[in-house]
């Protein structure tokens, strides 16, 4: 037992002489650099980076400005003279300023690096951050060690560790056990929160479909779509499919024309000419645009014009009900006696 208590009083006096701030902060800056830098997962660089975007910044410009600790003795004001004034924060105060700072420095530093042209990327803006964080910290403590030891600010690691000893050495087991069941939920839900606020979303997953057109400049638009159509004559449009499901997906594009009518605010399809169908699988983040030719047959006014997109197969008769996506514009197709009046149909 007296070798054990011996060991704990050198270990405590080792943590009371260290001033760990510095360092640790210097770590985290470290290390921060480094995964803005490397391709490491976003969840590694969020848990890294989340301490220099909102706490170190404002840790080490409070310690620059106030590297005295808390203190009993009454507080005089300022000496505007010798700028002596130190006001009287504790532990608890001086970290929660610390958070409200380093909020409030994002904004300034985000404007300094768009008015010098650098951008709002993740190195930089680490870069410029730790800079921070490394004036503010040799400042501090260079300011800090021209104190009185006694006046010093420091993090009380001695008395902290004293204490989670005390806690656990206990006379009874149960007490002893209770206490680490305790020490162990804590850890538990500092973790859980610190995944929860960190973790990458899975984000929204989508497929677009537009119908395009293409202008005499080449652009293409969502505008300018054929509306008078004649029978047999080939008539062009674009299709665009965008893929951002977050993988590769399969997909078939299937067209038609359509006469349909409207009964109370129900709109039925009476008649069909299928225009052409194409599978196709598209990469994540990729946009898969095929120009689609066809000749109609159908004719009459308010025809519809349709696009359905199914991911994997179509079935036989495709509606805006089943598809994952559809498109149309309505045409008006006339009757001209041509040669060949035959539907073409080429989706390529």
């Amino acid at each position: 037992m007296g070798s054990t208590s011996h060991s704990k009083g050198r270990i405590n006096r080792a943590l009371g002489e260290l001033s760990l701030d510095v360092p640790f902060a210097l770590v985290v800056v470290v290390a921060s650099s480094f995964v803005a830098v490397l391709d490491v997962v976003p969840t590694v660089q969020a848990l890294v980076g989340i301490p220099v975007l909102l706490f170190l910044p404002g840790y080490a410009l409070l310690l620059a400005l106030f590297p005295a600790g808390s203190s009993d003795a009454p507080v005089e004001g300022p000496s505007f003279g010798r700028f002596e004034w130190q006001p009287n924060l504790s532990l608890v105060e001086r970290f929660a300023l610390a958070f409200g700072m380093s909020v409030a420095l994002l904004p300034v530093v985000g404007l300094t690096l768009l008015w010098t042209g650098v951008g709002l990327n993740t190195a930089p803006v680490i870069v410029a951050l730790s800079a921070v964080i490394v004036v503010g910290l040799a400042v501090g403590e260079t300011r800090r060690r021209r104190l009185p030891e006694s006046e010093r600010f420091h993090v009380p690691i001695r008395r902290w560790y004293a204490d989670v000893v005390r806690s656990f050495d206990q006379p009874s087991r149960i007490d002893s056990l209770l206490n680490v069941a305790l020490a162990f939920a804590i850890l538990l839900a500092v973790a859980s929160l610190s995944y929860a606020l960190v973790a990458p979303g899975t984000g929204e997953s989508y497929s677009s479909l537009s119908l395009l057109t293409q202008g005499a400049d080449g652009e293409f638009v969502a505008a300018d779509y054929p509306e008078a159509l004649v029978v047999g004559e080939q008539t062009e449009l674009f299709v665009s499919i965008e893929n951002a499901e977050g993988e590769a997906t399969s997909y078939t594009l299937v067209a038609e024309l359509q006469r349909v009518e409207r009964v109370n605010g129900e709109t039925t399809v009476v008649e069909r000419q299928v225009l052409g169908s194409r599978t196709e699988t598209v990469a994540d983040g990729e946009t898969w645009r095929t120009r689609h030719t066809f000749a109609p047959v159908v004719t009459g006014e308010d025809l519809r014009l349709t696009y359905f997109l199914y991911e994997g197969d179509a079935p036989a008769e495709p509606s805006t009900e089943t598809a994952y996506r559809s498109a149309y514009v309505w045409v008006t197709v006339t009757e001209e006696p041509t040669d060949g009046a035959d539907a073409g149909d080429d989706a390529a």
